[in-house]
């Protein structure tokens, strides 16, 4: 039998403000123990996603600008997650198959995959929550 939607998601969704800083996202992901969350604005609507490779993406540019190897503390106060986001919202419907959400993550590329009940966040899935279910 294979797991639904509802098995695989955490309904606990961290999520953050465009309008935070980095620094503010880089406390949230170690605290949460988490490589990245859906990005809401003031209504709880996903206007995006941000990980922890989108910081190191941050940090990539300043070493090709010059810059110090490592972002320091000031460094991540003035860019905001909007900077550094990816403004696209992956997402399927909570009555989708486990088999419509491996070709969901096959197909997209992505590592997490919201879980959006009529543009709603009710859960998220990660994609290694979703390969625990082929062994």
């Amino acid at each position: 039998m294979s797991a639904s939607i509802a098995e695989l998601m955490k309904s606990d969704v961290v999520t953050i403000s465009p309008d935070a800083s980095v620094r503010e996202l880089v406390r949230v992901l170690r605290d949460e123990g988490i490589g990245g969350m859906p990005v809401v604005d003031r209504n709880g609507t996903a206007v995006g996603m941000v990980s922890s490779t989108d910081v190191l993406w941050l940090a990539v540019a300043a070493d090709d600008a010059g810059a110090r190897a490592f972002l320091s503390a000031d460094d991540l106060v003035h860019h905001t997650v909007r900077d550094i986001m990816t403004p696209d919202v992956f997402g399927i419907s909570p009555d989708a198959s486990a088999s419509d959400l491996r070709r969901f993550f096959a197909r997209t590329g992505v590592q997490r995959a919201l879980v959006l009940d009529q543009g709603k966040i009710v859960g998220i899935v990660v994609l290694s929550d979703v390969l625990g279910t082929l062994v």
